[in-house]
């Protein structure tokens, strides 16, 4: 009976928790990556308003980086450039011009799996160069206080870093003749 007893005993101590022999199971990745991000977006541009009627449908694209505290919520500095050609009475003669904003905001979005719909804010400086659209008024080439308002959609793609994703932003200025619409397909990485 003490030899049954001594060995019941062992086999509990050898297969309590705890010992050497335990598997342990590995941690549950998070599935979606958030923190510091990059982005790139290409795509068509456009204006309306009074620049509008005097330009043509160009391209444009965007650099953007960020830092994604929350799923729902993050801080973003983008910098934006739109290139179009005139589509003015001559003279002037046709021509070209580009447009440069820097903005920084906020990014409120929703998580739904593994895609992201979001829509963004922010403020910074927006200016046209050069100044071409002489029949425009306030088209002027001088640097002024803008605006950004934007929605989209990501996608995180299997590979944890990569996301891609669609998105439209409107960029508009203090006293400016016109607001410019960017359009593009966007690629990014979470650090």
């Amino acid at each position: 009976m003490v030899r049954y007893s001594a060995l019941l005993a062992l086999f509990l101590l050898a297969s309590s928790p705890g010992r050497a022999g335990e598997v342990k199971c590995e941690p549950v990745k998070a599935k979606v990556l958030r923190g510091l991000v990059v982005r790139a977006a290409l795509g068509p541009a456009f204006w309306i308003g009074e620049v509008g009627q005097d330009s043509r449908p160009g391209f444009g694209f965007t650099f953007g980086a960020g830092y994604e505290f929350t799923s729902w919520l993050a801080l973003e500095i983008s910098w934006s450039s739109g290139i179009h050609d005139t589509d003015q009475p001559v003279p002037p003669a046709p021509g070209s011009f580009s447009t440069q904003a820097v903005h920084g905001g906020l990014r409120l979005g929703v998580p739904i799996g593994p895609f992201d719909l979001f829509l963004r804010g922010g403020a910074g400086w927006m200016w046209s160069r050069p100044n071409i659209l002489v029949q425009v008024e306030k088209f002027d080439g001088q640097v002024r206080s803008g605006w950004l308002g934007g929605a989209g959609v990501t996608w995180h793609t299997p590979r944890r870093h990569v996301w891609v994703g669609l998105e439209g932003n409107v960029l508009g200025a203090v006293d400016f003749p016109g607001m410019l619409i960017l359009a593009g397909v966007v690629i990014g990485v979470t650090l």
